[in-house]
């Protein structure tokens, strides 16, 4: 299949899949020795007097409405606490920015040991999460991730920390599957970004499709933040596509889309979890109409439930509407708090431990985790859903 890039790149994306594939390793590898707590390594106290929690997200940049959401949620939650306290403690609140950037990540999170929080809610981006994940855990600290979804996350080893959402291999397989389905005979296009979340999950979609006979008419990666697509869309064009999966944040995807529907372009754009943020429908406009993509079902939500009424009205005094890694953010705070509860105490261990024993009730239903952190659900764990008119309909 070709990969269009600049002139001369082959052999520099050539290094890149090696050296992705290396760092992928070496986070694995190096983890366990990263994990264990040295002598000199500073735990969260269990007796302090007020709870530390961390909100670690991009907050500024072209993923702030991810941090923004993350924010809504987790101080909406809290507002579930009676006069705010748990386990008759206050909970102290601080916002931390990554910008979905590894070095930023890591720098983040080896300062927050210094001083270690009893709970992180974050990251998002998958990548900063599997950097930061080893230092949380070296220091005993609880991670719960609203919206990371590489496998890697997961496969690290680390007993102290749970996702809120699906793994990529299980979106990429549901992506390979629809296209089969939809578009069987046609040709196929795979956009992609220089990032470990869009790489690692098309990487998925193109293992699912190989497996249903199906090889991409082209694999084009792009350049994030660009103000022009325009040489990306007519490569697109040119190759006679049909169905384009396209894998990237909501600011950049909203920009590719409206430019590409500008041209009016002969192919069908389907997305993945990222496009559920209002972000990108706002910079698509009317060109997000018709543009599917993977999120958490509707059915995850207990709509008519006194929680869901409670939790809808303080998201919006929040400022944010109850969608999207908001609600995500909401579940992983009454998780966290559920699991302090059922330990009787702050303890990451202990927390952890809770967290597992039994399925908990939450605003997305009723959930359990396995022994590596990833999320059960008696529900799928994706649906599919399109935007129409500004709104996201949910359409299998």
């Amino acid at each position: 299949m070709p990969y269009l890039c600049h002139p001369g790149a082959v052999f520099v994306n050539t290094l890149k899949v090696l050296f992705g594939r290396f760092t992928r390793l070496l986070a694995i590898t190096t983890a366990a020795a990263l994990m264990l707590p040295s002598a000199s390594a500073q735990q969260p106290d269990p007796a302090a007097d007020i709870i530390e929690l961390a909100i670690v997200g991009p907050m500024v940049g072209t993923s702030f409405s991810i941090g923004m959401q993350f924010k809504a949620g987790v101080h909406a939650a809290l507002t579930s606490l009676d006069e705010g306290l748990l386990l008759g403690r206050p909970v102290r609140v601080s916002e931390h920015n990554d910008s979905c950037t590894r070095i930023i990540a890591e720098r983040v999170a080896q300062d927050l040991v210094q001083n270690p929080p009893h709970v992180v809610i974050g990251h998002s981006c998958s990548a900063t999460t599997v950097v930061a994940a080893p230092v949380y855990a070296r220091h005993g600290v609880l991670q719960i991730t609203p919206s990371s979804t590489a496998p890697l996350v997961t496969e690290m080893g680390i007993d102290s920390i749970f996702r809120m959402i699906g793994r990529d291999d299980l979106q990429g397989e549901m992506a390979a599957e629809k296209i089969a389905a939809q578009y069987a005979g046609r040709r196929v296009g795979i956009l992609r970004y220089p990032n470990d979340y869009s790489i690692g999950l098309t990487d998925n979609a193109i293992a699912g499709l190989a497996g249903l006979g199906i090889e991409p008419a082209i694999v084009l990666e792009m350049s994030a933040s660009a103000s022009s697509y325009l040489d990306d869309i007519m490569a697109l064009i040119e190759h006679d596509i049909d169905v384009l999966y396209l894998t990237g944040g909501a600011l950049d995807s909203g920009v590719f889309v409206r430019q590409a529907r500008q041209m009016d372009v002969p192919f069908d754009i389907i997305g993945s979890d990222t496009l559920v943020s209002p972000i990108f429908a706002e910079t698509a406009g009317a060109a997000s109409n018709g543009v599917a993509f993977t999120f958490l079902p509707e059915s995850a939500a207990n709509l008519d439930s006194d929680r869901m009424q409670a939790a809808n009205a303080a998201i919006r005094a929040q400022g944010m509407e109850p969608d999207g890694y908001t609600l995500l953010a909401y579940a992983a705070i009454e998780i966290w708090i559920e699991g302090v509860r059922r330990a009787d105490s702050i303890e990451t261990s202990a927390v952890a431990a809770a967290i597992r024993e039994a399925p908990l009730d939450t605003l997305i239903g009723r959930i359990s985790f396995n022994g590596k952190g990833d999320i059960q659900t008696e529900y799928p764990t994706f649906a599919w859903y399109v935007w129409q008119d500004g709104q996201r309909v949910q359409i299998d």
